[in-house]
């Protein structure tokens, strides 16, 4: 593993909460109610620079702003957030991934204003005004456009990223006109990852009763874990060489509760929730045991109670990945960064156009 000295990129969740109820993500069970394993945290402006002192952001090239469960802009203090990192490093590159639908256009002004010159905001639009929220339920297509527009002409630069599924995919075209009418950078579309067992994921209202599915578009190549890859899951694993993705992007991942961790993949495992029938129950049972595993050999790494510099450059952080790398694979690295995957998210596979 790389030394603090070398680290070039962080991806920060700030808060994990947001305003909507997108049926696929973790923060949500199937859109309805909310997941109990997460508890609603934020970061503090004082939080921030005691993370990110003068330091770290000198040596970055730059950081994230996504996470696993909640939305960036959700967080009051993410424009004096930008504006210090600004203040310290003009020459940091800062991306901002959101669904675009809370604030006023005030406030997406202010943030163009905050940004250093070097920036990206992805806004998250999955089809138009009639399909948009079957999917990003709880916004509204034609405020994230209005926010949208708001921050663009306000001198920020932005990009559409739309996730296609059956409902929308025929909107591809018209979203991607409409995003170079309004001044969008760059236009992005992947299909969704995140169909397990099934093609058809079902959305469920308040009462927990099944009102419509979401399917896969047309022609997608979803790689389900099927029965006879939960029966022979441990020989995948086994035969699985793992390249570290954040080894060679040189980064770290800090969650909404400041704790330290390589990638995003293995800091979700606490909070995801699965039903008691779930197909993939014996895997998930082992990756949580491997992730305590993980945690009781690497120790307190929350940046709070330690500088990012002591956790990088600790023995346990450089070991112990000869250990969840090697003998011990974890499932979660196997997965992501495997040459053999159970399910390997497509994210790196998007298709974009520069606008």
């Amino acid at each position: 593993m790389f030394k603090f000295n070398q680290l070039e990129n962080i991806h920060l969740e700030i808060t994990n909460r947001c305003q909507a109820s997108c049926p696929m993500c973790s923060r949500n069970i199937h859109g309805a109610l909310e997941n109990p394993l997460i508890k609603n945290q934020d970061w503090t402006i004082t939080d921030f620079k005691q993370i990110l002192t003068t330091e770290v952001l000198q040596q970055l090239k730059g950081f994230y702003l996504c996470g696993n469960f909640g939305d960036p802009i959700i967080n009051n203090d993410l424009i004096d957030m930008c504006g210090y990192s600004r203040d310290i490093n003009p020459n940091l590159y800062i991306r901002i991934h959101t669904n675009g639908g809370a604030r006023n256009t005030d406030w997406w002004k202010k943030l163009a204003k905050a940004l250093p010159p070097e920036h990206n905001v992805i806004f998250a639009i999955d089809g138009l005004a009639d399909t948009h929220s079957l999917y990003r339920v709880g916004t509204d297509f034609n405020k994230v456009l209005e926010n949208a527009k708001a921050f663009i002409n306000a001198g920020g630069t932005a990009e559409w990223a739309f996730i296609k599924f059956k409902h929308n995919e025929h909107q591809l075209l018209a979203a991607e006109a409409l995003a170079k009418e309004h001044g969008f950078a760059r236009f992005t579309y992947k299909d969704s990852a995140r169909f397990v067992a099934t093609e058809q994921f079902p959305v469920y209202d308040a009462a927990g009763n099944t009102t419509r599915y979401l399917e896969p578009p047309t022609g997608s190549k979803i790689n389900l874990i099927t029965q006879d890859v939960i029966d022979n899951y441990k020989d995948i694993v086994d035969a699985s060489e793992i390249d570290c993705y954040v080894t060679q992007t040189k980064e770290i991942y800090i969650d909404a509760y400041k704790k330290i961790m390589p990638c995003c993949f293995l800091a979700s495992i606490p909070y995801n929730y699965a039903a008691a029938n779930d197909a993939t129950k014996t895997i998930r049972l082992e990756i949580e045991q491997q992730y305590a595993d993980l945690i009781n050999d690497l120790g307190n790494t929350n940046a709070l109670e330690h500088t990012v510099q002591s956790v990088i450059d600790s023995d346990a952080w450089q070991t112990v990945w000869n250990k969840y790398w090697g003998a011990e694979k974890l499932i979660t690295c196997a997965r992501t960064c495997g040459v053999n995957k159970l399910s390997k998210p497509k994210d790196q596979f998007i298709e974009h156009t520069e606008l």
